[in-house]
C-alpha cells in the first residue's frame, strides 16, 4: 500500500479540538516536530490512518502563545511536547508527563532557536530580497491598474500613488519636498486646465494635453529639476526667448547676464517700465513681485557698474 502525505494548516486555538476529532476517528499519533522561523516556531502534529499521514501545521507560535497538550488523548506526545518546550521555548501547557525543563536539561536555553552570525545574515538577506521583490511586484501591479490606456492622457494622482510618494518624501530634505510638491501642483493645474478646456466650444483651440502619467520615481526626479515657484515660471514662459532667458538668469543670481550693447538691456527695462514684464509681475503676490523687482534692480546695477568700469 502506497503511503500518502498531506499537510493541513490550522489555528492554534483549534489544535486540541482537531486532535480530539482525529482520536474519535481512529487516527494514530506519530510525532510532533518544531521548526524555528523568523516569525516564531512552526509546529507539526503528524497522525496516521489507512496509509494516509496527515500533518496538522500551526504557523508562527511565539513565546506568548500557550499551546495545549494533546497528551490527554495521545499519551505518546509527551516526549515531543517536552522537547518542544526545552529546545524551542514553546509554552506547552498541561503535559501528562511533565519534566519541567529537565528532560534534556540543555546548558543553553532554547538551543534550537540560536543561529550563527552567518545563518542570521543569510536569513536577513533572503528576507530583504523577498520583501523587495514583493514590493516591486505590488508597485508594478498598482501602476498597471491605475494608468489609463492610450497616449495623451492627463496626469492623475491616485490614492495609491500618493501613499507611495509620501513614503519617498519622508526620506527627502524639506527643500526637495517643496520642489516636488510645487511640481505636482503645476501638473494638477495643467490637468484641470485640460479638463476644463475639453468642455469649451469647438471654435476655441484645443488645450495642450498634459504629459502622460509617470511612475513616482520619475515624477520625483523630474520635479526636483523644476523651479519651486511654478507660478512665476508660467509667467516667464509667456515672454519671448531672449527676455525669458535674462529674467531666469537674474533670478539665478545674475549669472549669465551680460550687456549686449550700450543700450539698456531688456532686463533693465523690466523694473523701470517694461510694460510686458511688469504686467506679468502684477499677477504675482506682493512679496514675490518685490523679490523679482529687487533682483532685476540688482542686475541693472551690475550692468551699470560694468559700463562704468569700461
Amino acid at each position: 500500500m502506497k503511503l500518502q502525505t498531506e499537510f493541513v494548516e490550522i489555528a492554534l486555538e483549534n489544535l486540541h479540538r482537531e486532535a480530539a476529532i482525529m482520536k474519535a476517528e481512529g487516527w494514530r499519533f506519530i510525532e510532533t516536530h518544531a521548526v524555528n522561523t523568523d516569525n516564531g516556531v512552526d509546529l507539526y502534529y503528524a497522525f496516521m490512518k489507512d496509509g494516509l499521514a496527515r500533518n496538522l501545521k500551526i504557523v508562527g507560535v511565539t513565546k506568548d502563545d500557550a499551546v495545549p497538550s494533546i497528551t490527554d488523548m495521545f499519551l505518546a506526545a509527551f516526549v515531543f511536547e517536552n522537547e518542544a518546550r526545552e529546545l524551542f521555548g514553546v509554552d506547552m501547557k498541561d503535559i501528562a508527563i511533565d519534566f519541567a525543563g529537565t528532560m534534556y536539561a540543555p546548558a543553553i536555553s532554547e538551543p534550537m532557536t540560536i543561529m550563527t552570525p552567518e545563518q542570521k545574515a543569510a536569513r536577513e538577506k533572503a528576507r530583504k530580497a523577498a520583501a523587495a521583490k514583493a514590493s516591486k511586484e505590488e508597485a508594478s501591479a498598482g501602476d498597471d491598474a491605475a494608468a489609463p490606456s492610450g497616449a495623451g492622457h492627463v496626469f492623475v494622482m491616485t490614492p495609491e500613488r500618493r501613499q507611495r510618494l509620501d513614503a519617498k518624501l519622508a526620506t527627502m530634505s524639506p527643500e526637495k519636498v517643496a520642489k516636488v510638491e510645487a511640481a505636482l501642483k503645476a501638473r494638477e493645474a495643467e490637468a484641470a486646465a485640460a479638463a476644463s478646456g475639453a468642455g469649451t466650444s469647438a471654435a476655441k483651440p484645443e488645450p495642450k494635453q498634459a504629459e502622460p502619467e509617470q511612475s513616482e520615481a520619475k515624477a520625483v526626479e523630474s520635479a526636483e529639476a523644476e523651479p519651486v515657484d511654478a507660478v512665476l515660471e508660467s509667467k516667464i514662459a509667456l515672454l519671448d526667448a531672449e527676455k525669458a532667458a535674462r529674467v531666469r538668469a537674474v533670478l539665478n543670481g545674475g549669472q549669465g547676464v551680460e550687456p549686449v550693447s550700450d543700450e539698456p538691456s531688456e532686463v533693465e527695462a523690466g523694473a523701470a517700465g517694461d510694460g510686458e514684464i511688469e504686467a506679468k509681475l502684477s499677477g504675482l503676490d506682493a512679496d514675490k513681485a518685490a523679490k523679482v523687482r529687487a533682483a532685476l534692480a540688482a542686475a541693472r546695477s551690475r550692468e551699470n557698474s560694468m559700463k562704468g568700469g569700461e
